[in-house]
């Protein structure tokens, strides 16, 4: 029945595509079925641990990293430990996804150069009075929610503080 529905090329594109099966952006499970019914449909016969050692070189390499530092049995215990790590992996990714403030992305990462700055803009310059200390700051604007370290005050980051606060220490100790 094979030799006559089936061309004679259609085991060879199914080996090749064996060769190059690859997890890529499928889950852990759909990659295991995905190379099961390919072995199906090649009609090939291998053994255990040439199954899993497809499977683990397969994986992403993320996922296989941890893989391999486990000990497995069978290909069925291989894939229940790659499915419990794709599951952990992805709560990681998601969790920096989603409670990343963006803080250090929008005030001094790749933006200031920590250099000073001899005349700050006024953009930077909160408005405060002369007689307020700075330890007593505004409440942060919905615009500004970048706060420097250093004067605990909104609008800029501590290399670039306009409140150029600076300490003489004398030679007699300060008296």
């Amino acid at each position: 029945m094979r030799v006559q529905f089936i061309p004679p090329h259609y085991r060879k594109e199914l080996l090749l595509k064996l060769q190059r099966l690859q997890q890529g952006p499928k889950s852990v499970d759909e990659y295991f079925k995905d190379l099961e019914v390919t072995l199906t449909k090649i009609n090939m016969h291998e053994t255990e641990e040439s199954k899993i050692a497809r499977y683990v070189s397969g994986l992403r390499r993320e996922i296989q990293n941890v893989v391999e530092l486990y000990e497995y049995t069978s290909l069925e215990k291989l894939v229940n430990l790659a499915i419990k790590v794709e599951s952990r992996l992805f709560k990681k990714t998601s969790f920096k996804h989603t409670h990343n403030d963006g803080f250090y992305d929008s005030s001094w990462k790749g933006k200031n150069n920590f250099s000073k700055q001899d005349n700050p803009s006024k953009e930077s310059i909160p408005q405060t009075s002369k007689n307020s200390s700075p330890s007593r700051t505004k409440s942060p604007t919905k615009t500004s929610s970048t706060k420097c370290f250093k004067c605990l005050g909104f609008g800029h980051i501590a290399p670039n503080c306009p409140n150029k606060r600076t300490m003489m220490v004398t030679g007699e100790g300060g008296k």
